[in-house]
């Protein structure tokens, strides 16, 4: 699905966003909550004394976001305006701000998996342990004085700003084992490392993120890195394997012996028996030959390709136990 909204816009979105089980954002400026935040939420705004004190982002509107429990970070010269909302990623130009009330918007919403996966990897690269608003921090800036005035002179003029890596946009169909035995000590050191990283950036606590380990060489090793979307081939040690569609890569790691990737959620219904995606292949006309250990990097179409494949062999079985 691919739709561009110029009306109604956060109305619209409100709605996806509140049929969603996780929400993340990245919008400049906010003063009123248009999504409907949850707790384990992230919201991504610029909440610099500038911003605040010319009333471009609500200092209460923070505060109240915090003690419900969003992670809120605060990155001074943020213009963005980006969402994830589950497997739909969203584009646009509208604040959640009053400020943005009566003028001309307009938004681009996609199910795209690839989309999504950018998306998701610029909000986790601005989401830094230094940058998350306490309890303490936010109350500091609600005692700053708002005179709205718009932005005053040299407000370009500020800090060095956070540089953000470039976001991969590759996709690849890459075929894993499941591993024999848990990681050794050393490894384990590495892994928890990451996953605190992760956690912290994405506001989570303890949570475990899926990974893939893998050699130092060859072209996956060296070209993937985060933003980009895997198909992944799950060959499991009972000899079974399962696909999995629209993988993110959240982050990617260099450990003394290996490349790690660790993996972000997937849409809800993105597996699929070997048996169905040798079948969907067919059905797209893809060419190349597709085994249990391929790697391949793929033009993102053909992961669109079979994500409507996907979602119309859900259907038929919908039908079936219906029927």
């Amino acid at each position: 699905m691919q739709k561009v909204l110029s009306s109604d816009i956060w109305k619209e979105i409100g709605k996806r966003a509140k049929a969603s089980e996780r929400r993340k954002a990245a919008i400049a400026y906010v003063t009123k909550d248009q999504i409907g935040f949850r707790p384990g939420d992230i919201l991504i705004a610029d909440a610099s004394h500038r911003a605040i004190a010319s009333g471009q982002t609500g200092a209460p509107l923070l505060r109240e976001l915090v003690r419900k429990g969003v992670a809120v970070y605060s990155q001074e010269g943020l213009h963005a305006k980006v969402l994830v909302l589950d497997s739909f990623s969203v584009i646009g130009s509208a604040n959640m701000s009053l400020s943005s009330d009566g003028l001309i918007e307009v938004a681009f919403i996609s199910d795209s998996a690839v989309a999504a996966a950018g998306v998701e990897s610029f909000i986790t690269q601005l989401a830094m342990k230094r940058a998350k608003l306490t309890p303490a921090l936010v109350e500091e800036l609600c005692k700053i004085k708002v005179i709205r005035t718009g932005w005053t002179k040299g407000a370009r003029a500020q800090k060095r700003r956070k540089r953000i890596r470039s976001l991969g946009n590759r996709t690849w169909i890459v075929g894993v084992n499941e591993l024999l035995r848990a990681p050794p000590a050393d490894e384990q050191r590495h892994i928890d490392r990451a996953s605190a990283h992760l956690n912290e950036q994405l506001g989570t606590a303890e949570e475990e993120y899926q990974w893939i380990r893998w050699g130092k060489s060859g072209k996956f090793a060296h070209a993937c890195r985060a933003g980009d979307t895997l198909v992944q081939i799950y060959n499991k040690r009972n000899g079974t394997r399962t696909v999995t569609f629209s993988v993110p890569v959240l982050l990617k790691r260099s450990e003394p012996r290996w490349t790690r990737f660790y993996l972000g959620d997937t849409p809800k219904k993105a597996d699929l028996s070997w048996t169905k995606f040798q079948a969907a292949l067919r059905k797209i006309k893809y060419t190349r030959k597709v085994g249990p250990h391929s790697v391949q990097q793929v033009d993102p179409a053909i992961t669109e390709l079979l994500q409507k494949q996907l979602r119309r062999s859900a259907r038929a079985s919908a039908r079936k136990t219906n029927a």
